[in-house]
């Protein structure tokens, strides 16, 4: 009897450290937006609902020390924390008995931008989970003017172009290097951004040198040259990985307009080898026709010494082959022509 109550007892006492040391599951959204100088909140909770506080929460990129943020033992720790984030960054515990703990990080910067990680330890089980944050350019303030001060309103060209042109880079601007090759640009991009030049086809043009650079603000700028193209209009798109773009277009040639300089000489260079070919075959069977004509010549003396050899055995003089008498070499004495088989 003793030894079951021992089992009995054991069997409980399992399964009630079990349920102290409850399995749950950190997320997240996966990614965030943030403006560059603004303050962004990355979120972060437990499923299921649960209390956190006497839980450990570190919030770290990419590496799990020195860390971004740090929970610990019902308090925020600061001594191994990130440089770059000192005096910047705020666990909200508003809700952490519901298992919600967000980080807030004040005053965003470009090297902000990238992966992070939200880790949550209870000491009997650990789950992490991550978020990518994308800083972006920031946005153009608008200034109100007092009534009083004269305003020169903007025409309706500007206010439609200033609004497609929003604040995210600046609108690509093509120009001519040479008379064979095309550059645009465009600067004020965050994230990288790429460039891609399309025909009025809408097929895409390969560039011949392209560069991104970053200024002193962090924002990138964008260079891509091509050479000219033979299509009658241009497309010049800068875009990056938020899906956010600006295009310009330019007519570089009339249609019907004759082509350029680099378009003829591209046609001489493949009419000057075709040319070069076929009089090297015409010269080639000239040569080839001679030899078949010195061949023959050769033969023809040939049969002419046999045909002498043949009339020698004639009693008259020997007779040309043109002149047969009855199909005969010989007059007198007849032999009869070999014909060839």
């Amino acid at each position: 009897m003793a030894h079951i109550i021992l089992i009995g007892l054991c069997i409980f006492l399992t399964q009630y450290k079990e349920s102290l040391s409850i399995r749950f599951k950190v997320t997240s959204v996966p990614s965030v937006v943030a403006a560059f100088g603004s303050d962004v909140v990355l979120p972060c909770r437990l499923t299921p609902e649960m209390n956190v506080e006497k839980m450990e929460i570190r919030w770290f990129k990419p590496m799990y020390q020195p860390y971004v943020h740090l929970y610990i033992n019902g308090k925020d720790d600061y001594l191994i924390q990130m440089p770059q984030f000192t005096n910047r960054t705020e666990l909200i515990k508003e809700n952490i008995t519901r298992g919600v703990f967000p980080l807030m990080i004040r005053n965003i910067t470009v090297q902000d931008s990238g992966k992070y990680y939200c880790f949550v330890d209870s000491g009997d089980h650990e789950s992490r989970t991550t978020i990518e944050l994308n800083v972006t350019a920031p946005f153009h303030l608008k200034i109100r003017i007092p009534r009083e001060a004269p305003v020169k309103q903007k025409s309706q060209e500007q206010r439609s172009e200033s609004k497609k042109d929003g604040a995210v880079g600046t609108r690509p601007n093509i120009s001519k290097v040479n008379n064979d090759t095309l550059l645009c640009e465009s600067c004020d991009w965050l994230p990288k951004p790429y460039l891609t030049w399309t025909d009025n086809e809408g097929k895409q043009i390969m560039s011949s040198v392209e560069r991104v650079l970053r200024d002193e603000k962090s924002l990138y700028c964008i260079t891509s040259i091509i050479n000219l193209p033979s299509t009658s209009n241009i497309t010049c798109t800068v875009s990056n990985s938020l899906n956010q773009s600006k295009e310009f277009s330019m007519q570089i040639r009339e249609k019907g307009q004759p082509q350029t300089c680099r378009d003829l000489y591209s046609r001489y260079i493949i009419f000057w080898p075709c040319l070069a070919v076929t009089l090297g075959c015409i010269c080639l069977l000239l040569k080839s026709h001679r030899e078949h004509q010195k061949e023959y010549g050769q033969l023809q003396k040939k049969y002419d010494a046999l045909l002498g050899s043949l009339c020698k055995s004639c009693n008259n003089n020997w007779t040309h082959p043109a002149e047969k008498v009855n199909g005969n070499l010989c007059a007198e004495d007849p032999v009869p022509i070999i014909q060839s088989q």
